[in-house]
């Protein structure tokens, strides 16, 4: 539609110049052809999603699964090895990855094609209705009160699973905040605030998933991105090298700093005062060298990339282990829609069994504390080989589609609220290594609950909104 054309990217000569010359000379690189073909990939997937204007989820998830991708080839480049060197299935591996997330994404596209993107003028109209102070309460109160579900309700079953859904709720708020502030450029500072509390606050915890919020504010910024140009492209390094350091570092001192918060029980809990969990990380941080770093940053590459899983289940399947022909992907839809309220007898599900299944490699699971899934792209080739691998990942698209449209029709809903409730929900599909089982249950039960949220308890939040005062 020609509402959709007028949102595309505007990218400036000298940044599709520069592109074009990078893309040309990775084949000089080692296992160049593979990087040619990650670059190709990411550009790909650029021209098929990313517009002004729409929710900025749709471009970052394919863009974090992307780099789950790229980042294969990157470690056997740092390492000094061939792309086939750890299996001689790694270059189909990540070509299958590529082709499967570009097949994905051009399905999105056309799920989601006549729909139409709201201008800027529209955001303004909807931005003014709300009321800032208002959302900022309903914010607070929500980080408030469901940040302690946690600690009240048990870790396993279905109904916990709910009750611990809703605590994604806070980051609707948040982001509906985020994008007043942003549109009517007012209170940033307040924004600003909330973004390090967050971060601060999440690095006080076993998972420390400071990341989050970095994560979110990316995605709010991806909405309103019109032009690429040089400073932006700068900018968007800096950002990225910013946050690429915080990781590698995260990654230096992460085992060490979780056995202190716990005191060695081992357990996934927190026994220290903040101020002590702080100085620690300060210590930790100091005595990194440069060694440290390089370690890390292998270790980085190594658990960001998820095609190792992909390729080690390409060597056994067929030829160790037969295709299941559809058997995998229904024990992971059944397997969801099975409720354990009704089926108390359903067996506790884990990941990593599956995973040494069909990789051949014998990993910790759940009795030792840990969980290694297998991915849902390794799901759909155990079930269908190369060709029908991309049935399943179609399917996945149209789903998700599906959860967008269903989201952004929600015409009650104030356009901010309706994109808030779409990047968040969508949030749960930005890995590439997300169990099958996992990223269907997680998806259907995030669009369960927050769309009875949006015809039910939102637009009753929203009338508090709009009125003045």
């Amino acid at each position: 539609m020609a509402f959709a054309s007028s949102h595309r990217i505007v990218i400036s000569g000298p940044i599709v110049g520069v592109a074009s010359a990078v893309l040309f000379l990775t084949i000089f690189m080692d296992n160049g052809l593979y990087l040619m073909c990650t670059i190709a990939t990411l550009y790909a997937l650029l021209l098929i999603l990313w517009r002004s204007d729409r929710p900025g989820i749709l471009v970052f998830a394919f863009l974090m699964q992307w780099a789950q991708v790229a980042a294969f080839v990157v470690w056997m480049d740092v390492l000094g090895y061939d792309v086939n060197h750890l299996s001689p299935h790694g270059g189909i591996a990540v070509l299958m990855s590529c082709l499967g997330l570009v097949v994905m994404a051009a399905v999105l596209a056309q799920v989601i094609a006549k729909l139409p993107i709201p201008s800027r003028e529209q955001f303004y109209r909807q931005a003014r209705l709300i009321n800032e102070k208002k959302i900022l309460i309903l914010y607070l109160a929500s980080t408030l009160f469901l940040g302690g579900i946690g600690l009240v309700v048990s870790a396993g079953g279905g109904l916990a699973q709910i009750v611990m859904t809703f605590a994604s709720l806070k980051w609707v708020f948040f982001l509906v905040y985020a994008y007043v502030s942003w549109i009517n450029k007012k209170n940033r500072l307040i924004l600003l605030a909330m973004i390090l509390f967050e971060f601060l606050t999440a690095l006080y915890s076993y998972f420390s998933s400071f990341k989050e919020v970095i994560l979110i504010t990316i995605i709010l910024a991806l909405t309103f991105i019109e032009k690429i140009s040089f400073k932006q492209v700068v900018y968007s390094l800096l950002i990225a090298f910013f946050v690429g350091f915080l990781l590698i570092t995260w990654t230096a001192i992460k085992a060490d700093y979780r056995a202190y918060l716990n005191k060695g029980t081992r357990q996934q809990t927190v026994e220290v005062s903040r101020s002590e969990a702080f100085n620690k990380i300060g210590t930790k941080i100091s005595n990194l060298g440069w060694k440290d770093y390089q370690l890390s940053m292998n270790l980085f590459l190594y658990r960001v990339q998820y095609i190792y899983h992909l390729a080690r289940t390409m060597d056994r399947v067929p030829d160790i282990l037969p295709h299941e022909f559809g058997g995998l992907w229904w024990d992971n839809i059944s397997f969801v829609l099975e409720p354990r309220l009704f089926f108390p007898d359903k067996p506790r599900y884990e990941a990593t069994q599956k995973t040494t299944k069909y990789t051949g490699i014998n990993y910790a699971g759940y009795k030792q504390g840990a969980s290694f899934s297998l991915g849902y792209f390794a799901d759909s080739y155990i079930d269908f080989g190369y060709s029908g691998m991309f049935i399943p990942l179609a399917i996945i698209a149209l789903f998700v589609g599906f959860i967008y449209r269903r989201f952004y029709k929600l015409t009650k809903l104030n356009i901010l609220f309706r994109f808030a409730l779409i990047n968040i929900v969508l949030y749960e599909f930005i890995s590439f290594e997300a169990d099958g089982l996992f990223l269907f249950g997680r998806l259907l039960l995030m669009f369960l609950v927050f769309y009875t949220l949006g015809r039910t308890v939102l637009p009753i939040l929203q009338r508090w909104l709009y009125k003045a005062g």
